[in-house]
């Protein structure tokens, strides 16, 4: 691959806590072996990462790059709200692409943006939306008051669709309990399960990313 690609590829902003026993929402929604190394802090090597995977996550961030520049200029939205919380001996991180503010019933409406492939997003794949969009929820509740429907806002890299999924989040209580077990799965986890999940690139070890190439 030229060298000018390998370099934009392997350019990342991803904001993520680099404390001891830390790990994102999206990592607590992936696999329950990858999500023990996250906590444990094991050494990674994003050469081990497909190249087309590259491609996509190199895509789908300049689309947020964008998105974070075209919206930046209204104060009833704010974008790429980091947080970072200690939680029961685990630090949890993330960042909500979108909250749009809504004076009508002065709370927070809680977006996602998803740029994929094909048509549509999968059942699954909002499903996983709402969860994640929860996860932001529960972590941001003592700065903003968030609505209970929140929105995947799908842009498809191989085809002319675009979708705004409405979706009802878990509650808070719902969310927390959600977290308590993840964090207790990925504790007791022993297995290798990466192989579980499909399209999801790994750069823990050879024989997880031999699998996706």
């Amino acid at each position: 691959m030229n060298e000018i690609i390998k370099r934009v590829y392997n350019y990342s902003e991803h904001k993520s806590s680099d404390k001891p026993n830390s790990i994102s929402a999206t990592g607590l929604l992936g696999s329950l072996y990858q999500g023990k190394l996250t906590l444990a802090k094991a050494e990674r090597d994003d050469s081990l990462i497909a190249d087309k995977f590259k491609r996509s996550s190199t895509l789908g961030s300049a689309f947020h790059a964008w998105a974070e520049k075209a919206l930046q200029d209204d104060p009833n939205i704010h974008c790429e709200i980091y947080s970072e919380i200690d939680y029961d001996n685990y630090v949890l991180s993330g960042s909500c692409d979108v909250l749009q503010y809504n004076a009508d019933t002065s709370k927070w409406t809680i977006m996602d943006f998803k740029t994929g492939y094909g048509k549509k997003r999968t059942d699954d794949q909002l499903d996983k939306d709402m969860k994640q969009m929860s996860i932001y929820r529960w972590m941001l509740q003592d700065r903003y008051y968030i609505e209970d429907t929140a929105y995947s806002l799908f842009i498809s890299q191989s085809n002319n669709e675009q979708e705004a999924y409405e979706l009802e989040l878990m509650s808070l209580e719902k969310t927390q309990e959600f977290i308590d077990d993840r964090l207790f799965a990925i504790d007791q986890n022993t297995r290798v399960d990466c192989f579980d999940a499909k399209y999801i690139p790994c750069n823990y070890c050879d024989k997880v990313c031999e699998h996706r190439k």
